[in-house]
């Protein structure tokens, strides 16, 4: 592998542009280095501010760039391998099949890269590729095409450097990861209450669920509500009177009672018995069908068995159901999980 030269200062700065651009997440040098490790070997120049030149190995630079992008939720593994590398390697026992992969190979610098493309990403016609390898090779060859292709994608989705530009989502600009822990805010570029960076991140650090914003933590739950279709109501935040969020069948007026009624919990301990019975006055009182508690935690054994005991109609959404929250909003379409 080859090396660069690079001062600390203007590398760590290379670095951190590169991952927004492909995750849409900005992150300070800190947080680089906290979710890197600090043995990494390229942490020691993310932290330096030193503007003297030093070495530093492209091969070491790319995997923690892919490692990084896997910690942020934006690769599914944590290394990419190089696509042609892959299935030279995965065809070498058949025959027939390493000679067919070598033709698509082929046939792919011809189609593209021996015009001067360096990269996929650079004007590639997919589609028009896979005609003709239909025509020219077979479908055996149409499917070995295809797999080469979907590696050679993942790799420049994967790699840091400028020629690869090529990223899951062209993020209108980047967001502060710090946001998700400290703002209030519920602007949301991706998303109506809770940008889909931030799913992102939490399907691959859901142990973090805990220590998100109070205020992101109900955008969360508002998001998830929204996108499965129903109407939603967020409140102020401060000053609710209790309940966080209001939510309506698709089909019913929000001039209606609510369906839900949803008090959110952000918090390490369990949730208490006084919660319940607040939050089941405010069902009575406001004609909703239902009450649901959401929580980082779960019910205390007293709060569960008050609710159970007295037929409260309160459901309860704790952390086991909130992970799975955050994968089907990553992964939709797999249907509705309420989870309760």
């Amino acid at each position: 592998m080859g090396t660069i030269w690079m001062p600390p200062n203007q590398f760590a700065a290379f670095f951190g542009d590169r991952i927004g651009v492909k995750s849409g997440l900005a992150l300070s040098r800190e947080e680089i280095v906290d979710h890197l490790g600090a043995s990494n070997p390229i942490a020691p120049a993310i932290v330096s501010l030193s503007d003297t030149p030093i070495r530093l190995r492209a091969n070491e630079i790319e995997d923690a760039f892919q490692l990084l992008l896997h910690k942020l939720g934006c690769l599914e593994q944590p290394f990419v391998g190089h696509g042609p590398t892959l299935l030279d390697f995965k065809y070498q026992s058949d025959a027939e099949k390493h000679e067919i992969f070598e033709r698509v190979l082929a046939l792919l610098g011809t189609y593209h890269f021996d015009t001067g493309k360096l990269a996929l990403s650079d004007g590639f016609n997919k589609h028009g590729f896979y005609e003709v390898v239909r025509s020219t090779l077979s479908e055996n060859a149409l499917a070995i095409a295809i797999e080469l292709v979907d590696l050679i994608e993942l790799s420049e989705r994967a790699s840091p450097w400028d020629w690869f530009p090529a990223r899951q989502l062209e993020w209108d600009q980047t967001l502060d990861l710090q946001d998700l822990f400290a703002s209030e805010s519920l602007s949301a570029m991706h998303g109506t209450f809770f940008d889909q960076r931030f799913v992102n991140y939490l399907s691959a650090n859901f142990d973090k669920i805990g220590e998100i914003h109070w205020r992101q933590f109900e955008a969360l739950t508002a998001e998830f509500f929204l996108r499965n279709g129903y109407k939603v109501n967020i409140g102020p935040g401060r000053n609710d009177g209790g309940v966080d969020i209001r939510v309506w069948d698709a089909n019913l007026s929000t001039a209606t009672p609510p369906m839900i009624l949803v008090q959110c919990k952000r918090q390490k301990e369990k949730v208490g018995k006084v919660v319940v019975k607040a939050l089941w006055a405010d069902v009575i009182d406001e004609g909703a069908s239902s009450g649901l508690i959401v929580t980082s935690s779960t019910l205390s054994p007293g709060a569960d068995t008050v609710r159970r005991a007295r037929s409260y109609s309160i459901n309860v959404a704790d952390r086991t159901t909130l992970r799975k929250w955050v994968e089907h909003l990553r992964n939709p379409g797999n249907g509705i999980f309420l989870g309760w």
